[in-house]
């Protein structure tokens, strides 16, 4: 089988997808680096750099960032100073946020509602962690900073905290907002949808926190469409427009090879931490999950040639599952430093195991059987 070397001096690597060695040289040609301020480690992403930080030096939030202007300055091409929040957004008394530009990160952005500033934003996070993240948790609550996440992801998450404060108003609020989501979705498909980009493959960048905060937009969808709607399968029928976008979805994770185990472990080893790898890819298999369950619960009209003429969504069928199951759920749902130590002591986190008698795909014909596929 052919091979494709390194191109660059002194770098004897060789690969046997030129992918893979694509990927590979822009690791020598990228200038762009996160240094860590209290050790002499580098990281290729800010959001791992944040990880290091936290779990290995116990500071909240790295002291050198990348020399670039935040958002609101940005917005209004004022300079920006620095710091968080830099004296700019002090003195307009807005949100600081910054974000970093020369990362290959393709999340839909929009900006924060003004009214979900602060206190409030903060009082819906921590309802959305408190009554609906303990049954969908796939977003990882010990490494989240609201400070610093796709703001798609944040509101998405506002909206689902709003809703379960039961309150009318609020409620209402939170589908005004969910509604000018769905707007800044749609506008932005091209940047996060792959289901159609010739493209498309594994060594793609993955834009995890966009695709969260689609599923948690649908799942809304459905919460606030379907309150007391259901089939004879006690399965929830999903609006066309919000299906299309659900199968745009699951196209893009599968064109993207997210499903697949092997890809998971090759885009992280980079990290080279071994809590950190878990972390990360202990997130995609709880997501693709989450999407796997999503797609087991909706009903399409005429999806199935029957005198009823309703069917189950076939989209996702658990062949795809191609990774082991979730471990460990006391580490993942570690918040406090002390709470990672304590569970993190004596766990052996076992990365390299490429055996396929763990997959969940071994287990499709009773998956597929219980969710009527």
């Amino acid at each position: 089988m052919a091979t494709f070397e390194c191109s660059f001096a002194g770098c004897n690597a060789s690969y046997q997808r030129k992918e893979h060695l694509r990927r590979h040289e822009l690791k020598h040609s990228q200038h762009q680096a996160f240094p860590c301020s209290n050790c002499d480690r580098e990281f290729a992403r800010s959001d791992t750099l944040r990880r290091h930080v936290w779990q290995h030096h116990k500071i909240k939030e790295p002291s050198a960032r990348a020399r670039q202007a935040c958002e609101g300055c940005r917005a209004t091409k004022s300079r920006c100073q620095g710091g968080l929040p830099c004296n700019e957004c002090i003195r307009r008394s807005i949100e600081c946020n910054f974000r970093d530009q020369n990362e290959e990160d393709k999340e839909a952005s929009v900006p924060l509602d003004p009214t979900l500033l602060s206190e409030k934003r903060d009082h819906y996070i921590q309802l959305y962690f408190k009554k609906f993240h303990p049954r969908w948790p796939f977003v990882h609550r010990g490494s989240f900073d609201v400070h610093h996440e796709t703001p798609l992801l944040v509101q998405s998450m506002v909206v689902l905290g709003m809703w379960t404060s039961d309150e009318e108003t609020t409620r209402r609020a939170a589908v005004d907002i969910h509604n000018n989501l769905d707007l800044a979705i749609c506008q932005q498909k091209e940047k996060w949808d792959a289901s159609e980009a010739e493209e498309a493959c594994s060594d793609c960048h993955w834009p995890l926190p966009t695709y969260q905060a689609i599923l948690l937009h649908i799942i809304f969808s459905i919460l606030h469409s379907n309150a007391s709607t259901f089939d004879m399968d006690l399965r929830f029928t999903v609006p066309t427009p919000k299906l299309e976008l659900l199968a745009s979805l699951v196209r893009s994770c599968q064109r993207l090879g997210m499903f697949y185990y092997p890809n998971m472990l090759s885009r992280h080893r980079e990290i080279g931490v071994s809590d950190f790898i878990w972390v990360s890819i202990e997130e995609i298999k709880r997501f693709n999950l989450a999407l796997f369950k999503v797609c087991g619960k909706v009903t399409v009209i005429g999806a199935r040639d029957n005198e009823e003429g309703v069917g189950t969504v076939s989209m996702f069928p658990a062949e795809e599952l191609q990774f082991p199951m979730p471990t460990n759920c006391f580490l993942w749902h570690a918040v406090t430093q002390d709470q990672w130590v304590s569970s993190f002591e004596g766990t052996v986190v076992d990365l390299d195991d490429l055996s396929q008698d763990t997959w969940i795909s071994n287990c499709a014909g009773l998956l597929n059987f219980m969710f009527g596929y």
